[in-house]
């Protein structure tokens, strides 16, 4: 069976607004130990207490500076973070079904609907194993094709991905990196999922390939009813190809929106700071650059109050003593920031 007729038999109608992953106040914080017996003497707080929802066929933007959290929460939303590593807390549900509550079986079924495609297309895949049998081990793992007819089935997902004559029998090392990605698009798509989260697919890629891979992606998830979590650091991607954008800053969520909406009017000083940096293509265009000043702080001795208050141009005391609370904006009741100075 072809992959688009088993789409539409699992999907239905595209557009049913039925939500598909739901993240409630998820936080992971990594131990720092010392000493010669390792004792915990403190502890990196690297997602603090967010809370996300992903419709099916939506995309949402997760974007933020480097180090704010964005790829860790990625991953504690795929329960990739090895057992004893971090300390992790709330729920994530996929389809009413919490993942880290799940037993071993039901987490293995599971899978099959939530995959990755990573940053890095070069460390991503095996070098040591053919194209074939890297996007052919999950139909097999989980026997979702008979053995024989796996090589068909993998022809049929590099063409899907912009892929032509025979190359299941060549190794990753004898293609670009564009190439790379896109065979990392095919792998995720094997098991026919539902939901995708894309860990900055493109960040590593150069801009005419990074137009490519998200015109494939935006494609893909027309064709199949794809949902997306497209982690970036780049708002100008992520508001081309989202259509909500959750802006995070020291491990917290601090404004969402839908993306047209939050780009024409960002309403937390942080967000505005964040689209003032984006390049502009007119050339007698004079825009307001934000600078903030100083440094990010540290996630192991995070400010209080509003973590970001010590670069905040707006700060006030009660910004100092105070965590805002995620607050509807402009009458909106999708738009949604964490400040106590904007309304």
């Amino acid at each position: 069976m072809e992959l688009n007729t088993l789409a539409a038999q699992r999907f239905g109608n595209p557009t049913a607004e039925t939500t598909l992953l739901d993240v409630r106040d998820l936080s992971v914080a990594f131990p720092i130990r010392s000493g010669l017996l390792q004792t915990i003497t403190g502890r990196i707080q690297a997602v603090n207490h967010i809370s996300l929802q992903i419709k099916q066929g939506e995309t949402l933007g997760l974007v933020g500076e480097s180090g704010c959290g964005k790829t860790t929460a990625g991953r504690a939303i795929l329960r990739l973070i090895p057992h004893g590593v971090a300390e992790i807390s709330g729920q994530v549900l996929f389809e009413s079904t919490d993942i880290y509550a799940a037993r071993p079986a039901k987490l293995r079924a599971m899978r099959r609907h939530i995959q990755v495609i990573f940053q890095d297309p070069v460390g991503s895949l095996n070098p040591r194993m053919t194209v074939g049998a890297m996007i052919g081990e999950p139909l097999l793992v989980h026997r979702l094709v008979p053995k024989p007819e796996i090589p068909a089935r993998v022809t049929e997902l590099l063409q899907k991905v912009g892929f032509s004559g025979d190359v299941i029998n060549r190794y990753p090392h004898e293609f670009s990196g564009g190439q790379r990605q896109r065979i990392g698009i095919a792998r995720a798509l094997a098991l026919n999922p539902q939901l995708i989260v894309c860990d900055e697919p493109v960040s590593a890629l150069d801009v005419s390939i990074q137009a490519q891979v998200l015109n494939l992606l935006s494609d893909l998830q027309s064709e199949m009813g794809l949902s997306y979590l497209f982690i970036a650091h780049n708002l100008a991607v992520v508001e081309h190809f989202s259509d909500r954008i959750a802006v995070m800053y020291l491990g917290r969520i601090v404004e969402t929106a839908a993306a047209r909406t939050l780009t024409r009017n960002p309403k937390h000083p942080y967000t505005q700071a964040l689209l003032s940096a984006v390049p502009k293509p007119e050339v007698n265009r004079k825009e307001h650059r934000i600078v903030l000043q100083g440094e990010v702080p540290s996630p192991a001795n995070p400010p209080s109050g509003c973590p970001f208050h010590p670069r905040c141009p707006i700060a006030k005391e009660r910004c100092k003593r105070e965590m805002p609370p995620m607050e509807i904006k402009a009458g909106d009741a999708s738009h949604l920031a964490a400040c106590w100075e904007t309304t």
